[in-house]
């Protein structure tokens, strides 16, 4: 029987350097045409169709997205939360979870190792907005929520991408 750490390191599909390419040039431009890419890359339309299939099927493309200016659509401020969780209790915390994923104005949602257990991301139009969006939160799961830490966003300098 093999161990778990040996599971996962089967799942780690290696990628060449036209796949990085490939993997580059989709994340600049999701909807970029085979043509361009297999231009970019030097390969025919047919064998980087082919090395696209296979990295969707291998799960390291896990799908094509756009990247939306959240000024334009009314929602200029970006809340930053880490939340250190209290008295957890599984059933509570996947609702909390399952909550904020269905919650449209929460934009990034993660499990930290640390000192804070979440971390939050979420939009609002204004302040009202973003402290009624915080009451909320904190009404609806108060009892499990132990520390909560804020910072709202003025100006995004520079956003990460994945490059490869």
């Amino acid at each position: 029987m093999k161990g778990k750490d040996s599971q996962n390191a089967q799942k780690i599909r290696e990628i060449d350097g036209i796949d990085r390419r490939i993997l580059g040039l989709l994340s600049k431009n999701a909807r970029m045409k085979l043509t361009s890419l297999a231009r970019e890359v030097r390969l025919s339309i047919d064998s980087v169709k082919k090395r696209m299939q296979k990295l969707e099927q291998d799960k390291v493309i896990l799908r094509y997205t756009i990247s939306v200016d959240p000024e334009k659509l009314g929602r200029p401020l970006g809340i930053h939360v880490y939340v250190k969780l209290k008295d957890i209790v599984k059933e509570r915390y996947d609702e909390f979870i399952d909550e904020l994923m269905k919650d449209h104005r929460v934009i990034v949602l993660m499990n930290m190792l640390g000192e804070y257990d979440l971390f939050i991301v979420f939009l609002a139009k204004d302040v009202l907005e973003a402290d009624e969006i915080k009451r909320e939160i904190k009404e609806n799961f108060g009892s499990i929520i132990g520390e909560w830490k804020e910072a709202v966003v003025s100006k995004v300098y520079y956003l990460e991408e994945y490059r490869f």
